[in-house]
């Protein structure tokens, strides 16, 4: 079972710990981390989400998750790219997009940490942990843009989060 530290809206830790699917059905506040993977062409690596997930079944996503309790954010990430894709990492290539953007909902309520990595490698490369995704794809950063843009939107990334994805178009060109 995961347990999650409960924070506030500035991301400090309130003293409570509560499992996974409990954090979430109380809608209460805890970290999460999201990696974009990137390579020198420009394109975003998604993963395709299974059918099975609760939140965004059959979505496309960048590499995230959640912050156990008592671990640094960063080892989060590490720990996350390591087991959705099998792409073992040290915490120094990480470069930090944005942190503590809160996301309110009315489930699964929480902040989150934002990188991301260069990674040149083809989607073969990549172990995904199949019972959690389907498939990983190489997408054009512009692609995906227009991918959120939908009504339709086949990702779990939300519109007001379009400028991280402008904002690493021009970090990786």
């Amino acid at each position: 079972m995961e347990y999650l530290d409960i924070v506030d809206e500035y991301g400090n830790k309130t003293g409570e710990i509560l499992d996974r699917e409990t954090a979430h059905d109380l809608n209460k506040l805890h970290w999460e981390v999201t990696v974009y993977v990137v390579n020198k062409n420009g394109q975003l690596l998604l993963e395709k989400r299974s059918a099975s997930k609760r939140y965004s079944p059959n979505k496309w996503a960048p590499c995230a998750g959640h912050v156990m309790s008592g671990e640094e954010v960063d080892v989060a990430a590490c720990r996350e790219l390591k087991e959705e894709l099998g792409l073992d990492l040290p915490a120094a290539d990480l470069v930090m997009m944005e942190n503590g953007l809160l996301r309110r909902q009315k489930t699964n309520s929480r902040i989150a940490r934002y990188f991301y990595v260069i990674c040149n490698e083809d989607e073969s490369f990549f172990k995904i942990q199949e019972e959690e995704l389907t498939e990983v794809k190489w997408f054009d950063i512009d692609e995906v843009i227009e991918m959120v843009r939908r009504v339709d939107n086949p990702t779990c990334i939300h519109a007001d989060r379009l400028f991280l994805l402008e904002r690493l178009k021009k970090e990786v060109s």
